[in-house]
């Protein structure tokens, strides 16, 4: 499988020395009303989680017997799901991403992401388009996210 780029923003690090460009960002508020029509069409129950992470935005749907998560990153339309933790929650490392088709095909205008692509091993080196962004590169060497996933939604920012 070819490596994944990954963006500028995707890691919630915006800092590009001699430019800094605007952060690029996705609108919460289209996504959130694309879950509520999405549960609506699927007679489920959802729920907005409030901005807990700054880097992804995430809907709790009440699905049986499990909820599923939806995420997406903050600053570009990629869409994963999630199993909560043993606690009922998101947000920790390792996340327990899935692929979840009965969703999937309702995110048409996002890139909804496979877990292969999200358990695929991080190694900033493999990275160029992130390697050389300092904020970033201080940012992996503290956090050391092992996924792709873990840095395409984080909670370090």
């Amino acid at each position: 499988m070819p490596k994944m780029n990954l963006p500028y923003g995707v890691t919630g690090g915006y800092y590009m020395p001699e430019e800094e460009p605007d952060p690029p960002s996705i609108s919460k508020s289209k996504f959130y009303s694309r879950c509520e029509s999405i549960a609506s069409k699927k007679n489920v129950k959802c729920e907005v989680i409030s901005d807990l992470f700054s880097n992804f935005y995430s809907v709790k749907f009440f699905f049986l017997p499990k909820p599923v998560y939806a995420l997406i990153n903050s600053a570009h339309p990629f869409v994963a799901f999630c199993l909560p933790d043993e606690d009922g929650e998101i947000g920790g490392t390792p996340m327990d991403f899935i692929d979840f088709e009965e969703l999937a095909g309702e995110f048409r205008g996002y890139r909804v992401m496979k877990v292969s692509e999200l358990n695929e091993q991080f190694y900033l080196e493999d990275h160029e388009e992130l390697r050389d962004i300092g904020s970033i590169k201080k940012q992996v060497e503290y956090w050391n996210p092992i996924t792709i996933g873990d840095v395409m939604f984080n909670y370090w920012d």
